[in-house]
């Protein structure tokens, strides 16, 4: 498995034969001051299936990162006070901070339950309504597409004109006529309006009054059917609340058992003895 590698390492020991060994036989690839980076180092970064030529990009690529990496460190080093350079606090905290971090999550892993039930999702929605309102229209909408000359035209626009929505679709299946039912899901009303040849004039009268939008341009014909709707400012349907009100009880669960986490550790210390605070309240 090593034998792509191993020709890889031929290609850069000859690349660079007019570079000095050190006493440890690396292969040395770059020098900044008194720093080195060795082929070895950086080997497996290469891919298995890589070949000789994309091989030397990526190492010279790598090459090249660490040579400004190092020239930018040169200088911070230089031109930084002692107090300036001082930063192992700051690098204590941040390790202390990625490790209790790591932690958390591998214990919520353990620890919580992801499944939502539905009747607490259904309870949530109902409790605070003003949490989710739209900020644009949303429909339930069928849209249809026909060609001008279609010989069928009369009998789907006398089924739209009553409203009948299951002979629209089976006139638009029977004839194999463009139509769209969105899945049956809300939609914002501009997804509809992007299938038209012009604007939406007033919608919100056309979607709450109207209920419907037959419009053309030089080619087809175009039907549009509302079949529900809700408003901006309206509180947003159970549907469209679902998932998002299932992530802010998941996210509340979580708050809670990290709550809880570092409630039980610190009382088994306090109670272990591991804690001992020297400064009376």
């Amino acid at each position: 498995m090593y034998i792509n590698r191993f020709i890889i390492l031929s290609v850069i020991i000859i690349f660079f034969l007019s570079t000095c060994k050190k006493n440890d036989n690396r292969t040395p690839l770059a020098q900044v001051y008194d720093n080195y980076l060795y082929l070895e180092d950086i080997q497996e970064i290469i891919p298995d299936n890589a070949d000789a030529e994309d091989s030397l990009g990526i190492i010279k690529n790598k090459i090249d990162l660490w040579v400004k990496k190092q020239t930018m460190l040169r200088r911070a080093e230089l031109n930084l006070t002692d107090e300036q350079k001082d930063i192992e606090d700051i690098v204590q905290d941040y390790r202390a901070s990625l490790l209790i971090e790591k932690y958390k999550q591998e214990f919520l892993k353990q620890e919580i339950d992801t499944t939502v039930k539905e009747a607490e999702i259904q309870k949530y929605y109902k409790a605070y309504p003003e949490s989710f309102l739209l900020n644009d229209i949303y429909v339930k909408a069928l849209f249809f597409k026909f060609s001008i000359n279609e010989r069928h035209i009369r009998e789907f626009r006398t089924a739209f004109e009553t409203d009948n929505q299951d002979d629209m679709i089976k006139i638009a299946k029977k004839y194999e006529i463009k139509f769209d039912d969105f899945n049956n899901k809300w939609i914002e009303l501009s997804i509809v309006s992007n299938l038209l040849p012009t604007n939406i004039h007033n919608p919100e009268k056309v979607i709450s009054t109207i209920k419907n939008i037959q419009t053309r341009d030089n080619e087809f014909l175009y039907f549009v059917l509302f079949k529900d709707y809700r408003l901006k400012g309206e509180t947003m349907p159970f549907e469209l609340a679902r998932d998002r009100i299932k992530i802010i009880i998941l996210n509340k669960q979580k708050t809670h058992i990290l709550n809880k986490l570092e409630k039980d550790i610190y009382q088994s210390d306090v109670k272990s003895g591991n804690i001992k605070i020297f400064i009376e309240n």
